[in-house]
């Protein structure tokens, strides 16, 4: 039995991604709010906050719900036309041929937008015949080949007209049990189907902006960063690192990883100083005297050029920072020692008693 409580807590917490349907059976539906931004940029999400006890009730098979829904069948031989549920047909279809049809040039874009449109349509109680939906894509056709990009609009409103005019009907099985394990595989199916339209759409389209105002296509970029110098470095680090773990572990391999991230900044901090890590405080307080008087701002004052004066003001200020950093390590690390050299004193002397 499905819970209201629990239901909104997944909708709060989990909504764009459509977790509260997931768990009320409505997969369609999640699939849709995780595809499209939380239901069209998070319409949908704020929809469901008045949506979802109905949702619930369909869910649970309540009694109430199951007689008014036969009453309203019977009224209507096929469901009534609803604004909101037309809107979601003609927007989630442009979702599916923004990444469908981008790369299939002019001949599939109807057909992404049937799949979008019949997507919608056949959230519970509802469906609809993809025929219609196909249909009505694809009567602006001739349009297309003249201008692809505004006569989709047409294709998605024709194609959600189709469906309402003669292809929906009620769905009489929405109600029955599926199993888990074949649910979350036809989501995750689709979803990874989407991710790889996305990816191509992207990759296919997309372009890089340099700092000099060049336009690189995506896919140009990419490819010239695997023959990059950066990604050779990269490569040589994973290689250092697997070989790390063959001689010492994953136990070593996790505080190597750790240590080479620098979390606490002493290894740039004794970079910014000009020392090796081995260092000691007398040759950190003598390099850091060192270096404030020769980067301290008075002494660049009357210097012209603004960039070497910006320079000395920047490097001032990060070796102010290396030598707090270090001064800070240094005493906590002292701190942490005299108190572990204190506890073992004690249990030297509690063992003598």
């Amino acid at each position: 039995m499905a819970n209201l409580v629990v239901a909104y807590v997944l909708w709060f917490f989990g909504g764009a991604w459509g977790l509260h349907h997931f768990y009320l059976g409505r997969d369609r539906h999640a699939f849709i709010w995780w595809s499209t931004w939380a239901g069209c940029f998070g319409l949908g999400w704020v929809r469901d906050l008045w949506r979802l006890p109905e949702y619930v009730y369909a869910a649970n098979k309540d009694p109430g719900y199951l007689k008014d829904l036969n009453e309203k069948a019977k009224r209507y031989p096929t469901p009534p036309f609803n604004v909101v549920r037309f809107a979601g047909e003609v927007t989630v279809d442009d979702f599916v041929e923004l990444f469908i049809g981008r790369i299939l040039s002019i001949i599939v874009p109807p057909l992404a937008v049937a799949i979008g449109v019949h997507l919608v349509g056949n959230v519970s109680p509802e469906k609809v015949s993809f025929q219609w939906a196909l249909l009505g894509a694809y009567i602006s056709f001739p349009m297309l080949t003249i201008d692809s990009g505004n006569n989709l609009v047409y294709s998605s409103i024709l194609s959600a007209i189709a469906v309402n005019w003669k292809g929906k009907s009620w769905n009489r099985d929405y109600l029955e049990k599926r199993g888990l394990c074949k649910r979350i595989f036809v989501l995750t199916f689709c979803g990874l189907i989407y991710l790889s339209l996305w990816s191509s759409a992207i990759y296919f389209n997309a372009t890089i902006t340099t700092k000099e105002g060049d336009e690189v296509p995506l896919r140009e970029a990419i490819n010239n960063f695997f023959t990059s110098p950066a990604w050779a470095d990269t490569k040589e680090s994973f290689r250092n690192l697997y070989k790390y773990y063959q001689e010492h572990g994953w136990e070593n391999l996790y505080n190597k990883i750790v240590d080479s991230l620098d979390p606490l900044g002493e290894t740039k901090a004794y970079k910014d100083l000009g020392l090796d890590e081995n260092a000691s405080e007398e040759e950190i307080k003598k390099s850091y005297k060192k270096l404030v008087k020769q980067w301290h701002p008075d002494k660049h004052m009357k210097e012209t050029n603004p960039d070497k004066k910006a320079e000395a003001q920047k490097r001032f200020i990060e070796i102010q920072e290396a030598y707090e950093t270090l001064s800070s390590i240094k005493l906590k690390r002292a701190r942490r020692n005299k108190k572990s050299r204190s506890a073992s004193q004690d249990r030297r002397d509690h063992t003598e008693l």
